[in-house]
């Protein structure tokens, strides 16, 4: 993980990117990136609109870019899936990236 890229894992870390993006900024990083997927999209979209709107208002959104990745769960067997023989199905899951720079 690089210095200036935050990967949300779970809403719990919501507190501690925001006071890791605090000491980038007040350090003199330029850029910052926060990386979400599946259900943490929103908590990556809502911790930039705090560093945007509430801390910095010096920063401004630079990039953001969503995609997808093959997600592979095991499923439960029930009567549902009784007849299906698949023991992986193959899922995608969102991805979002939003990059933070300081207005030059």
């Amino acid at each position: 993980m690089n210095n200036n890229t935050f990967y949300i894992k779970n809403r719990k870390d919501k507190d501690r990117i925001i006071k890791d993006a605090i000491f980038a900024f007040s350090g003199g990083q330029k850029l910052l990136m926060i990386k979400g997927e599946g259900d943490e999209i929103s908590t990556a979209v809502e911790i930039a609109e705090i560093l945007k709107n509430r801390l910095y208002p010096g920063i401004e959104i630079g990039n953001v870019s969503l995609g997808s990745r093959p997600f592979y769960e095991r499923r439960k067997r029930g009567n549902y899936h009784k007849k299906r023989n698949d023991k992986n199905k193959k899922d995608l899951v969102s991805q979002i990236e939003i990059t933070l720079q300081t207005k030059v």
